[in-house]
Protein backbone atom coordinates (compact mmCIF):
# COMPACT_ATOMS: atom_id res chain seq x y z
CA UNK A 1 0.00 0.00 0.00
CA UNK A 2 1.22 3.65 -1.26
CA UNK A 3 2.62 5.45 1.96
CA UNK A 4 0.72 9.10 2.70
CA UNK A 5 3.22 11.95 2.87
CA UNK A 6 1.59 14.90 4.81
CA UNK A 7 4.26 17.18 3.51
CA UNK A 8 3.79 16.70 -0.17
CA UNK A 9 2.80 19.83 -1.50
CA UNK A 10 1.21 19.57 -5.12
CA UNK A 11 2.65 22.41 -7.24
CA UNK A 12 0.59 21.58 -10.71
CA UNK A 13 -2.22 24.04 -9.81
CA UNK A 14 0.47 26.74 -9.88
CA UNK A 15 2.27 25.31 -12.83
CA UNK A 16 -0.90 25.21 -14.56
CA UNK A 17 -1.65 29.32 -14.05
CA UNK A 18 1.75 29.66 -14.74
CA UNK A 19 1.75 28.40 -18.18
CA UNK A 20 -1.62 30.03 -18.87
CA UNK A 21 0.32 33.23 -18.38
CA UNK A 22 2.77 32.78 -20.32
CA UNK A 23 0.31 31.60 -23.17
CA UNK A 24 -1.77 35.07 -22.70
CA UNK A 25 1.14 37.33 -22.82
CA UNK A 26 3.04 35.61 -25.92
CA UNK A 27 -0.51 35.44 -27.60
CA UNK A 28 -0.93 39.17 -26.71
CA UNK A 29 2.75 39.94 -28.17
CA UNK A 30 2.42 37.85 -31.37
CA UNK A 31 1.15 40.62 -33.80
CA UNK A 32 4.02 42.86 -32.89
CA UNK A 33 6.27 40.11 -32.91
CA UNK A 34 5.24 39.43 -36.35
CA UNK A 35 5.39 43.16 -37.30
CA UNK A 36 8.91 43.70 -36.21
CA UNK A 37 9.95 40.56 -38.07
CA UNK A 38 7.99 41.77 -41.49
CA UNK A 39 9.97 45.34 -40.35
CA UNK A 40 13.38 44.26 -40.10
CA UNK A 41 13.32 41.42 -42.20
CA UNK A 42 12.45 44.14 -45.40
Amino acid sequence: MAHHDEDFKDDSGFLAILMGLVVLVSMTALPATIGWIQAFSG
